[in-house]
């Protein structure tokens, strides 16, 4: 009995202390809602009031009134390509930002005409600070009507457009695409303006593909007019959900445990699920009680 109380004390005591790790240490991986520094996402997450989803389970497959932005480091699944596209063909805004990523997947998935370079769009002149940071502000007249002057990019890439879709941006004409990774512009490589937001149609929904998705994470939201930017194609979108998918970027053990821990408690807020809680804290207490009662009938 003694061994038995001294187990559950450690316990609780591990299970205090992992729930106060995974509640209260902050996230420092990309993209996060709970990483508070410059890298995440949590200033987005609260000014636009966005949902985070982080298994595929979770994305919508039907778009009304929902706004989706992907952004992906790993290869999307076949299963996970058709969810999306059932979201945009339902009517539904996606959102596709990349860089570097799988984003070519969801465009051509789509039927769309256009991808990612995914060389580094610099820009020598027109920057902030140095040229892994353009400024653009060759914006569609309906963006430049609406205040919105530049975008702060970083370490973005540009897009390739085939076909007559929108241009929301492009960057400067001395950008260009360091396709051979030595940060200096060479003879042969493609130069600006580029593409770095463009919009399409499809089925009942829409498409948005832009060349950055950094222009989300905190520092570089208030930049520019980035977020501007962002809540004025939203709304030409007419969406009133936010819903931002990050089950296609690395997560460390901590952000796992943070997404789990937040299921969990959606679950525990169920009716049967606090009914099984109060079944289960009555059990243990009850349990030394019943226990003791059984040691006096055998004596």
């Amino acid at each position: 009995m003694r061994l038995f109380r001294l187990t559950m004390i450690a316990l609780a005591v591990v299970l205090f202390v992992s729930w106060l790790s995974i509640t209260f240490y902050p996230s420092v991986q990309d993209f996060m809602k709970a990483n508070p520094f410059w890298n995440g996402l949590r200033d987005f997450s609260a000014q636009f009031k966005a949902d985070l989803v982080a298994t595929p389970n979770e994305v919508p497959t039907r778009g009304k009134n929902t706004v989706l932005i992907t952004i992906s480091y790993h290869p999307y699944s076949d299963e996970d390509l058709a969810r999306i596209t059932d979201f945009v063909n339902t009517g539904g805004t996606l959102l596709v930002m990349d860089d570097y990523g799988y984003g070519n997947q969801v465009l051509h998935a789509l039927g769309l005409d256009m991808e990612f370079y995914g060389q580094p769009l610099l820009d020598p002149y027109l920057n902030y600070r140095n040229q892994w940071l353009p400024v653009v502000t060759d914006l569609a007249p309906e963006i430049r009507e609406a205040g919105i002057k530049q975008l702060t990019l970083n370490h973005a890439t540009a897009l390739r457009v085939g076909k007559p879709y929108e241009v929301l941006a492009r960057s400067s004409d001395t950008a260009y695409l360091d396709e051979n990774g030595n940060e200096t512009w060479d003879k042969g490589e493609t130069k600006g303006p580029l593409v770095v937001a463009a919009r399409a149609a499809v089925g009942q929904g829409g498409v948005i593909a832009i060349s950055d998705p950094s222009i989300l994470i905190n520092s570089m939201i208030e930049r520019g007019d980035n977020a501007a930017f962002l809540k004025e194609i939203i709304q030409q979108a007419g969406e009133t959900r936010i819903v931002v998918d990050t089950s296609e970027l690395p997560k460390s053990p901590l952000d796992r445990s943070k997404s789990a821990w937040q299921t969990a408690r959606e679950r525990m807020a169920l009716p049967y699920s606090q009914v099984l809680l109060v079944g289960a804290i009555l059990s243990l207490t009850l349990l030394p009680l019943w226990q003791k009662g059984v040691k006096v009938e055998q004596e």
